[in-house]
């Protein structure tokens, strides 16, 4: 049986053959993986639209108004799209939002299968009807996918709302710089809802900081982590003083600060909820 069974596992292994690209090591640029992502989305995605607009004829219209665009008799999927890759994902999950439930568990296969094609990694992920940016795979398994799990119980609406909507401004501030400061503060709002549940006070972060780490049972190494995390975020929370010239937080260093944010959310998970 054992040998039976290594026999298996080297022909399921010899099965997995590399992508033509890899095979011949031509090398795609992201902007040309974005078109052909483009591209497989109008190949495959009108099809559950139409199928889905038959149960809701007035699907195209919806889709219209979600998108705040003028509506001159588009039926079709396709007509919406755009060779813009960022606004190609809005209207993606503006159908997924209007569809019927019936088809959206099919719009989910068919974009886990885009997904799967991309020669490159486009640095997004699709998840529950959004498409989410995605970082370092392990990080965004451990403190990002993991906490939205956790934070979905309803007790913790307070400290996923603002988490959630911070991870939407990191994938908008792609294309919007300018949005970067409202992830910094929609993230340390969550941490610092996170903090009031653990602690039962509600009090503001910098004058829960401690309380917090007691309740955590963590060493004064993590208290001055969590001091220099709240020093670094109140840089971009306040309003600027009038003449103050401040400098735009950088893209590396937001992504820094939300796997942090996602450390100390976890922690205060693991401590309300041992098993967790």
């Amino acid at each position: 049986m054992a040998a039976e069974a290594e026999n298996q596992g080297d022909s399921q292994q010899a099965n997995i053959v590399p992508s033509f690209h890899q095979r011949f090591n031509i090398e795609i640029g992201l902007e040309e993986a974005q078109t052909r992502f483009m591209n497989r989305v109008s190949n495959m995605m009108p099809v559950v639209f139409n199928a889905s607009k038959a149960v809701d004829r007035r699907l195209p219209w919806k889709l219209a108004n979600a998108l705040g665009i003028e509506y001159r008799g588009q039926d079709k999927l396709e007509h919406f799209l755009s060779n813009d890759f960022y606004s190609c994902l809005r209207v993606l999950e503006a159908a997924y939002d209007l569809m019927s439930d019936s088809y959206k568990r099919e719009f989910d296969e068919r974009m886990k299968t885009i997904l799967s094609l991309t020669e490159v990694d486009l640095g997004i992920q699709w998840r529950d009807g959004f498409f989410w940016l995605s970082g370092a795979k392990l990080l965004d398994q451990a403190l990002v996918n993991e906490n939205l799990k956790w934070l979905s119980d309803p007790k913790y609406i307070g400290v996923l709302t603002p988490f959630e909507k911070g991870l939407r401004h990191f994938l908008e501030a792609q294309q919007q710089p300018e949005k970067l400061s409202d992830v910094i503060t929609d993230i340390y709002e969550a941490l610092e809802a996170s903090a009031k549940i653990v602690t039962d006070k509600n009090k503001d972060l910098s004058g829960n900081a401690e309380s917090f780490i007691s309740k955590l049972k963590l060493s004064d190494h993590y208290k001055e982590m969590l001091k220099i995390h709240i020093a670094y975020a109140n840089q971009y929370r306040h309003a600027a003083e009038p003449g103050e010239k401040r400098k735009p937080p950088l893209p590396n260093e937001v992504e820094a600060f939300v796997y942090t944010t996602g450390l100390f959310i976890r922690l205060a998970i693991q401590q309300l909820n041992p098993k967790a």
